[in-house]
């Protein structure tokens, strides 16, 4: 029995709400038995949502893609609450429930829903024209395949019943509980455990063989890849041990039930899910060139996944911290130098990004959250990492990330959260920093000019554009092959250095150690 009973002035107040912005919605748990076939693109849903509604004086909002023109999105077919049937509406890519008859704080939804998903869960065929299922949600891009608070500070517990034809293999996030043959299909049920944002719940099912790796401090780690390129597949994911013990030991006990690495359809070069990490098929071609890769989207288990932003303004807590961290895997597995050639690269895409755009990385101006995939929050938010372990030191800068990843595990943070821990740790009043560094749009440009008088060195240091607070490291060669670091502090527009040594300088090396994000302008 479907019951669509419209009252036009409850939605005329309600279908101009934003889902993000609905804080008395707070999820527990989704369970979702999901119908997938060969036969068609069609997918059927049956849903329970357990949440609490904080205020029953507004409606019940979640996110569900309703149907469009070209017969993409969902139909509901039936919705109970606590039982009942409400009045309800589905419209704008949304369900609005109303509540005047349901003031418990504690809610239990269900639904059924069929349709094609408009995206979110993609399906398609991968190179080898296989048929693939690949969710794909980031940002808020699951509500196109399962009903959904769908946004990243509402975290809950998951669990999916996958019916699927019986020659695909099968993942998801959280443990396999049960695998169960029918004719022709095999029903899988995954449940995870460990509260999970939206944009990394997903599940997978294609031709895959599966090869089982390694178990890490518990974890089982395997590796899903096509079957036609499986040598080259297995070959690249064979580092993902190694890289997990790596990350354990530098931030803290891995969080989820598995580590699925899987070669997928994911139109990113790899997306993080929670214990079940999608690669871009083309990512792994047995050259193991995918290392830095594979690193980054472990780092995000931590960060992202467990802790993760409160908003998207704030994804450089995410991307920022894998884009550093896989640096720090670089510095401690390739050497020194490696390490360095990374950060001029990083510094290199900064400089060009900024001709491009200019925004701070905690930017709130973004008109496309996709927008926000740059690298201000991937190479900027890095190299913010960088100057502030040179701003601390090693091990009060070690400390700081781990100190913030414990406080802030299974849950939500912001910069400032951020901010409140390195400087309880550090003991330092660091305002300036975050201001400057995140708040702040571009970075130091200078213009240099060096004169070098036989045992006088003279600098006439220029800062471009906006004025930033820095220091500015020197390395200054002496012709009997001896050297010495200056660091240059800088607070000014116009600043002039006159310094006298004991011998003769043959040159001098500006940032000899990769230390500080600036642009030479000549």
């Amino acid at each position: 029995m479907k019951r669509h009973r419209l009252l036009s002035f409850f939605f005329v107040l309600t279908t101009g709400l934003s889902f993000s912005q609905t804080p008395q919605i707070d999820v527990s748990h989704y369970k979702i038995e999901i119908h997938l076939s060969d036969e068609s693109d069609q997918i059927k849903v049956e849903e329970e949502i357990k949440f609490i509604h904080l205020d029953s004086k507004k409606p019940i909002v979640f996110n569900l893609a309703s149907q469009e023109g070209s017969g993409k999105g969902m139909h509901i077919d039936d919705l109970k609450l606590n039982g009942k049937m409400p009045i309800y509406r589905h419209i704008n890519d949304s369900v609005y429930i109303d509540v005047d008859t349901y003031k418990a704080k504690s809610q239990n939804l269900k639904l059924t829903f069929s349709g094609i998903p408009k995206d979110g869960l993609v399906i398609g065929k991968n190179k080898y024209k296989s048929r693939t299922f690949f969710g794909d949600n980031w940002p808020t891009r699951a509500q196109n395949w399962f009903a959904c608070n769908d946004h990243l500070s509402d975290k809950s517990t998951v669990e999916y019943v996958i019916h699927a034809p019986k020659h695909y293999e099968v993942v998801a996030n959280g443990k396999l509980l049960s695998v169960k043959k029918n004719r022709n299909s095999r029903t899988h049920h995954y449940k995870s455990n460990v509260v999970l944002p939206t944009k990394v719940m997903v599940i997978g099912v294609a031709d895959l063989l599966f090869e089982e790796m390694e178990v890490v401090e518990g974890i089982p780690i395997r590796s899903g890849v096509y079957p036609k390129n499986h040598k080259d597949a297995f070959f690249d994911l064979s580092l993902a041990p190694s890289i997990l013990k790596f990350f354990i030991n530098y931030i803290a006990p891995y969080e989820f039930d598995k580590l699925d690495n899987v070669q997928s359809t994911t139109r990113f070069g790899g997306m993080e899910n929670a214990g079940c990490i999608f690669y871009d098929e083309d990512a792994l071609s047995g050259d193991q060139d995918s290392e830095n890769l594979i690193a980054h989207e472990i780092v995000h288990q931590w960060f992202g996944n467990s802790a993760t932003e409160k908003d998207w303004c704030h994804l450089w807590l995410s991307e920022g911290f894998a884009t550093y961290l896989t640096n720090i895997y670089i510095e401690q597995t390739k050497g020194m130098q490696a390490f360095h050639e990374q950060l001029k690269e990083d510094r290199n895409r900064i400089i060009a990004f900024n001709k491009r755009y200019k925004a701070p990385i905690v930017d709130t101006a973004y008109k496309q959250k996709m927008d926000l995939l740059n690298p201000n929050s991937y190479q900027k938010g890095g190299w913010v990492l960088h100057m502030l372990r040179n701003e601390i030191g090693d091990e009060v800068f070690h400390q700081s990330i781990q100190s913030y990843y414990n406080k802030y595990r299974l849950s939500n943070a912001d910069t400032r959260d951020f901010q409140e821990v390195v400087e309880q740790v550090s003991g330092t009043d660091l305002q300036w920093f975050f201001d400057q560094w995140l708040y702040k749009n571009g970075h130091p440009r200078l213009n240099i000019e060096v004169e070098i008088h036989e045992k006088v060195l003279a600098l006439s240091i220029s800062q471009l554009d906006d004025l930033f607070k820095i220091t500015l490291p020197i390395k200054v060669h002496y012709k009997d092959g001896t050297s010495k670091v200056e660091l240059l502090y800088i607070n000014n527009h116009q600043t002039r250095f006159k310094m006298r040594y004991n011998d003769f300088i043959r040159s001098i090396e500006i940032d000899p150690d990769v230390q500080l994000l600036y642009e030479a302008v000549r």
